[in-house]
């Protein structure tokens, strides 16, 4: 599957949580059938991707203390919040300026959060009070699951509120779809015909028909990547040099190839896998710097293909100097 379309809905800046903690407790039912799951079938044996596909990160890989997972070469960095990421929807969401009332609450996940809550898009749905708006979970998609949000906002034309988290399962958990330890996170932002500080120009996926066993390699995701991104541009008559690519930590090496395209490309540097939330932290980020008129929200993964989404700073609401 492959598309390239115009976009008109507006977007807000996100709100994201990223302030990590001494680890929430493990201890649901959820999380030991998870456990027994793992065990009797052996996920640990097949967690890390071929070497010839995926180059794993350098060192010995997770130290684990005090029930908290650290990432070897990146400072001892915790993977997860204080608590559910799904329980900070309520302060998120009432940072988004302009807000409207929503129609829709959407969920954007790729690893399916264990709580002990009736799911978590119901939860926050309960928690914000969102008593009329209809609420689903997009999954099994990836990263790719939010730019799927775009597409259904560009159809219905309604208000959308979208929250893309990720809830970490173990500190020992299996991870076929990174390099990286994947970690808690949660990005919170609107979509809607009217208000919003950003414009979304554009917006595309590019899946291959048939993948290799195990994924895409680096260089064949880059190259997906590069020719997507370039197509999206191109679209719409914009220069990359007046464009900041905001990708995620895919792979060592991953982004590296993006900027020897591309001038100005931005990944957050810890290198945790924030997976659907990725683009979210990096476009947070970007708000600050007013390097460029257009941000370029990358999504990619080896066993799923690339997108991504083109935005542009509504004018009244560009940063001066």
């Amino acid at each position: 599957m492959r598309f390239v379309k115009k976009g008109t809905i507006r977007l807000s800046w996100p709100a994201v949580h990223n302030r990590y903690g001494h680890g929430r407790p493990l201890t649901s039912i959820e999380h030991h059938l998870y456990r027994e799951i793992a065990e009797a079938y052996g996920l640990g044996e097949h967690a890390a991707p071929q070497t010839d596909r995926l180059a794993l990160q350098g060192g010995s890989g997770l130290a684990s203390a005090g029930g908290i997972a650290h990432l070897d070469g990146t400072g001892g960095q915790s993977v997860f919040f204080d608590r559910e990421p799904c329980e900070y929807a309520p302060e998120l969401f009432a940072r988004i300026s302009a807000r409207e009332q929503p129609d829709y609450l959407v969920c954007c996940y790729e690893s399916y959060p264990l709580t002990d809550k009736i799911n978590a898009a119901l939860s926050m749905q309960k928690a914000l009070q969102l008593n009329s708006a209809l609420t689903f979970s997009i999954a099994d998609a990836g990263p790719l699951g939010s730019i799927m949000a775009v597409d259904w906002a560009e159809a219905v034309r309604r208000c959308v509120w979208v929250a893309c988290l990720e809830q970490a399962a173990d500190p020992q958990e299996p991870e076929f779809a990174s390099s990286y330890i994947r970690a808690d996170a949660i990005a919170a932002f609107q979509l809607s015909p009217h208000a919003g500080e950003l414009r979304v120009a554009a917006y595309g996926i590019a899946q291959r028909d048939a993948l290799p066993s195990g994924g895409l390699s680096v260089s064949e995701l880059a190259e997906d990547a590069c020719e997507l991104m370039d197509d999206t541009l191109r679209m719409c008559g914009i220069d990359a040099a007046e464009t900041t690519i905001l990708t995620q930590a895919v792979a060592p090496g991953y982004v590296d190839r993006l900027r020897g395209r591309y001038e100005h490309v931005l990944c957050e540097p810890d290198y945790r896998n924030l997976a659907t939330a990725a683009p979210y932290y990096g476009l947070a980020s970007f708000r600050a710097s007013g390097a460029t008129r257009f941000a370029l929200l990358h999504m990619a993964e080896p066993a799923r293909g690339v997108g991504c989404i083109l935005v542009q700073r509504v004018p009244s609401a560009r940063l001066q100097g």
